[in-house]
């Protein structure tokens, strides 16, 4: 790796990655080379080669605290606004389970204790001849509290409560990063009300949601689609409109027969 740099936060999405990093840009760029070759061997070795040669990672520097702590609560959030079977403080594909976890198990032996055929599986290297120490394995995985700082990001905060809000709370911060980082937005139903509340004030002269007829619902669900990629189903359950009607005005979104 060129250089090196310390991880704070991550989310592994099925066709992107999230990485909270501090260091030099220099560093955080040779992480992530360092990564995409890693992923880019493993794909070629399971009958995928060059899956992962052209894949770009976009930079995002912070300049503040405010902003490394919104970014790690936008970070932890990623799968679960994404997905509806994902538990924010319990994803495995994710870092949001460490963070001030009383019952956090801390298991495995140090990788540097793999020696031989162990140590090739779990590197899936023949050239590496001894792993990271600080790195702790258990069933031939890595233990991610063994590799995220997750004590250096509990000190950006004064309590517990402070971090579960930043993460669940504070949605119109978690809108600016999606939009920084040139994504749209996933809410949820309790978090896209508010928001629908104030667009029916600014877009039909203060009219309430069950005031709202027909084009006035249709408007308003192409508005939830564009700018926070909401399902047809979300669309349907929030708008009033009919699913039916939903599916007709998105039909790439639409469940296929």
């Amino acid at each position: 790796m060129k250089g090196r740099c310390t991880l704070l936060a991550f989310a592994l999405m099925n066709t992107h990655f999230h990485f909270v990093l501090a260091g030099r840009e220099d560093d955080a760029a040779g992480f992530w080379d360092s990564f995409r070759r890693s992923l880019d061997t493993y794909f070629t070795r399971h009958g995928r080669p060059g899956l992962m040669r052209n894949v770009k990672a976009t930079l995002t520097p912070v300049e503040s605290l405010q902003q490394l702590r919104t970014e790690i609560a936008y970070v932890i959030r990623n799968r679960f606004v994404a997905q509806t079977d994902v538990h924010v403080f319990a994803d495995p594909w994710s870092s949001g389970r460490l963070y001030f976890n009383p019952l956090l198990e801390k298991e495995g032996v140090s990788a540097a204790a793999l020696k031989g055929r162990k140590l090739r599986e779990f590197t899936h290297s023949r050239q590496i001849q001894e792993a990271d120490a600080r790195i702790h394995v258990k069933d031939d995985t890595a233990q991610i509290w063994s590799f995220v700082d997750y004590r250096l990001v509990e000190s950006l905060y004064d309590n517990a409560r402070q971090f579960i809000h930043s993460v669940l709370k504070n949605v119109e911060a978690q809108v600016e990063t999606a939009k920084r980082l040139g994504e749209r937005p996933f809410l949820s139903d309790d978090e896209l009300w508010p928001l629908i509340f104030s667009y029916c004030r600014e877009a039909f002269q203060g009219a309430k949601l069950s005031e709202l007829d027909l084009q006035q619902r249709k408007q308003l669900a192409a508005w939830m689609k564009q700018e926070y990629v909401a399902s047809n189903k979300q669309i349907a359950r929030l708008s009033g409109l009919p699913l039916a009607d939903v599916n007709a005005l998105f039909p790439l979104s639409a469940p296929q027969r």
